[in-house]
Formats: C-alpha cells, structure tokens, sequence
C-alpha cells in the first residue's frame, strides 16, 4: 500500500491495510509455496531464515505469527518498509487507462539508493528480480541473502493482489470510499481487497490460514506445472494484476468508477469524496464475483513463489 496514505487519512478513519494482501494472504500464500519447494529448496530456506533471523526488537503488525519461517517472514517486508526506505517497491501503478503490454519503465524506474530520506526507486517488478539475484548468489552474506529471501516471499505476494499493479486516480484503490456491508464506516477498495474479502471468506467457512491454504491448494493442484514450473515472469504478473483490476476488482463495482488518467498531484480527500457520492455498496454480490479470484491469485502466488525459490537456489 502507498505508505502516505496511512498517515493522510488516519484521523479520518479512512486507513487501508499495511499489506497487500493482510497478515492472513501472505502467510497462505507463503503456505502454498512451501507444500511445493524441492527438499534441497526448503532446507536451505529455513537455514537461511535460521542463521539471519528477524530483529526481536522489530515491531510486527500481524501478531499471531505462524511457526512456520516462512509464513512468518511473509509480512516482513511490510514492518519494515519505511526503514529500508522500500515503500514503493510493493507496487506499480499501473494506469488503468494505459495499453495493455506497454513499456512499464514509465511507471518502474532502475533500483537504486535512497536519496534524501525518499524512498529507493524501484517497482514490485524489479524488486522481485534485485531480489532474487542477490538469494541465488553464494557470495553474499546471510543476512543479505535472509533479507532478500524475505522480500522475495512478500513481493510475489503483492504483484498477485490487483490493486498492487493498477492505478485509477485514487493511489491504487486507497482513495475511495464504499459501504462494506453494514460497517458504519466507509472503507477503500484497496483495504477491501488487502483483507476484508479474505477474512469474511474465512469466518464464513471457519477456516484458518493453514485450512485455506491446504484446500486452494487441492482445489488448483492441476495448475502447478502451469504456474509454478515456468520461468518466473513478474512483468507479466503484473499486468495479470492489471487486467484483473480492470475487469474485476473495478469492473464489478456498481455503479462503476469512471477510468481516469492518475494525476500524482490529485487531492486524495477529493477522490475520496467523488467516489463516495456514487454510493457504491460491497455486498455479496460482489463477494460472490471477487473471491473465486482473490483464491485463484493466492494460488497463483502460492505456485509462483515455489517456482521462483526453486530455481533460484537449485
């Protein structure tokens, strides 16, 4: 999520999540992968999280943490973001009025260095592959190859949430405002989609993370040569993520969101207001067109981020 936001719309009660899928999307996503990694791939990924662990001291937003390294390690990235000056390697803003396949070195500038305080330019693209260049090789140290191992996992999480590769005027859904069923208070699309959807999903069925992620990973077994054995791909993740964002996690909003142009000068209490005057409810006729994606994106993830971990340190 676009880390301003929270502090711009905080004393509005207007806060989305501070991750991109929420404490549960990443740990099933990190779930997922691990029923897949190669057994040399997932010793030496729980030795690597061993030997270079996560600081005690850091404060960690999801506090029911899993045993297992890797889903705990999932939501990393997000505690720790604004100290690494990583923000805006979690995204790419996409416009929703671009054409499909374009250059995304318009919306993506190189890695580099943090320069006065700002945040190091990058996107969710190249920071998947920085990433996973610094993992593969042995020269490294272990604790830089702990941490982009961690970022790794969190990353290819967030490229699989559409509102991470989309842009519609409004910081990728945070600008909005809509009724979510009968809460008293609006909500952006972004946080609908970061957790809401996903953590009704699992009070309705009374599922936990480890319960959903075992059965998205029955019910997409058959996909597994199909998303988890081809080259790691994140620029056309990411522009799945667009498509998605497009047809569905905008698409099905009724009354629609008119497409616009993003301004990165707009005024976000603007947007905010603009959208609430169209009075747009998430109920379940929404949750019914939005879930059967949202699991279908945390599989994707899921077998994607096996993929990627075994060939990096095959």
């Amino acid at each position: 999520m676009r880390p301003f936001i929270l502090g711009c719309l905080s004393v509005l009660g207007f806060c989305g999540s501070a991750f991109g899928w929420g404490c549960e999307g990443h740990q099933i996503v990190a779930l997922i992968a691990r029923a897949h990694l190669n057994p040399a791939t997932a010793a030496a990924i729980d030795q690597i999280l061993k030997q270079s662990p996560i600081d005690p001291a850091l404060n960690r937003f999801c506090k029911e943490r899993p045993a297992d390294p890797m889903a705990d390690a999932a939501t990393w990235a997000d505690d720790t973001k604004n100290g690494e000056k990583t923000g805006i390697w979690h995204y790419i803003d996409i416009p929703l009025t671009a054409s499909e396949h374009a250059n995304l070195a318009a919306w993506c500038a190189p890695i580099g260095p943090s320069v006065g305080g700002k945040d190091r330019p990058g996107c969710v693209t190249n920071a998947i592959e920085y990433e996973a260049r610094i993992l593969g090789d042995p020269g490294r140290s272990p604790a830089e190859r702990a941490t982009a191992l961690r970022y790794i996992i969190h990353f290819v999480g967030d490229i699989h949430q559409p509102l991470h590769d989309s842009d519609n005027d409004d910081r990728g859904g945070n600008c909005t405002a809509l009724t979510f069923y009968a809460e008293p208070r609006p909500a952006n699309l972004h946080a609908i989609w970061d957790y809401k959807l996903l953590q009704l999903d699992l009070t309705n069925k009374k599922l936990s993370q480890s319960d959903l992620a075992t059965a998205l990973d029955l019910q997409f077994a058959d996909q597994w040569k199909a998303w988890g054995e081809k080259k790691p791909d994140p620029v056309a993740w990411a522009w799945e993520g667009w498509s998605l964002a497009k047809s569905v996690t905008y698409g099905d909003l009724k009354p629609a969101i008119p497409v616009e142009q993003p301004n990165p000068q707009a005024d976000c209490n603007a947007e905010r207001d603009k959208v609430a005057a169209l009075h747009i409810p998430i109920d379940d006729a929404y949750f019914r067109k939005a879930m059967p994606v949202i699991d279908e994106q945390l599989a994707k993830a899921g077998y994607r981020l096996a993929g990627l971990l075994n060939q990096t340190l095959k």
